[in-house]
């Protein structure tokens, strides 16, 4: 893959830029799974155990350590929430100080630690699971997507591995696929044409009906994307894209997503575009049933991105502990 190719794809295809807290939307990601857990974990009492008990001393230290490998995840959110963040957000949450972490999408061992804060005891424990649920989700999506991504990168270095909207954390799951590894694909419908099933369906299947009735809207983060199922189709979608981007002269590019075809069937698509001197002109995707078994096959077939909702559907979670230790 030439660099130019490869650079369009990780324009178009990895918004890591936009998930911070600095942007609007991804902060409130954020406080849906840290702030507003908390308040449902504490309901109206709070919690009734550590309040139940005499503690003569309130300060403490706590370090969270893994229970085996993976890859760091979430760290940078969960500063935000004990330490960062305005004190206004978390009126029943004190101010827990970060005292060491693990950086984002740097890989660990079993019984690393991973992340140290220091405050008062009620407010540690009360925030426990809220930090390790967190984390533990995360994390164990960066641990699939690196593992996933190392194996596809044997075979080709250029290539994208991309999570679907399919996700239970939205923006925080693919967050967590870019510490893997992987890019991003769409944050939000606004991010791109995408072209689908149900839609091609409103003008019976005919691409070009489709076409003659399409109005590109232009965004700063848009491409033109068409999903097919259906291989007789793609060479009529090939030429219709073509002449969409000839006219309208666009510096984005064109997608062809190539939804639950075969990888033999993508790879002879694929080098058909190249006799045509077409291939130039797209990004090619592949997309449904693709999974820890058959990626390689997919990789082998010449596509530019795959994606997978599986990276951020199913994950099995890093076990990690929170231990407590008193400030001398």
């Amino acid at each position: 893959m030439d660099e130019k190719r490869a650079q369009i794809i990780d324009n178009f295809f990895n918004a890591r830029k936009r998930l911070n807290i600095a942007d609007a939307v991804y902060k409130q990601w954020v406080f849906k799974f840290t702030f507003l857990e908390l308040e449902k974990d504490l309901a109206e009492n709070g919690d009734i155990t550590t309040n139940s008990l005499k503690i003569k001393k309130k300060n403490f230290k706590a370090r969270i350590y893994a229970n085996q490998p993976g890859i760091m995840a979430g760290g940078e959110e969960i500063e935000y929430f004990i330490d960062k963040s305005d004190p206004a957000f978390r009126p029943r949450l004190g101010h827990l100080k970060v005292l060491n972490k693990v950086n984002d999408g740097d890989p660990f061992m079993k019984d690393d630690m991973l992340f140290e804060y220091e405050g008062d005891i009620h407010d540690i424990l009360k925030s426990e699971r809220v930090i390790l649920n967190f984390l533990q989700h995360l994390c164990g999506i960066a641990a699939r997507t690196r593992k996933l991504n190392e194996k596809v990168k044997t075979i080709n270095k250029d290539i994208l591995l991309c999570p679907t909207r399919k996700t239970t954390w939205g923006w925080l799951d693919k967050k967590a696929v870019i510490m893997g590894g992987g890019g991003t694909h769409r944050l939000t419908l606004a991010d791109a044409v995408l072209i689908k099933d149900n839609h091609l369906a409103l003008f019976d299947y005919d691409i070009k009906k489709l076409f003659s009735n399409f109005t590109l809207p232009v965004t700063e983060y848009a491409f033109v994307e068409i999903e097919l199922q259906d291989s007789e189709k793609l060479s009529e979608s090939a030429f219709y894209l073509n002449r969409l981007q000839s006219l309208k002269k666009l510096p984005i590019p064109m997608v062809i997503m190539l939804d639950n075809i075969q990888p033999e069937k993508i790879k002879k698509f694929i080098e058909e575009m190249h006799e045509k001197k077409l291939d130039n002109f797209f990004l090619f995707e592949a997309s449904g049933g693709i999974n820890e078994d058959n990626i390689i096959d997919y990789t082998k077939s010449g596509v530019d991105v795959i994606s997978m909702g599986s990276i951020t559907q199913k994950i099995q979670p890093i076990d990690l502990s929170l231990e407590i230790g008193k400030i001398n």
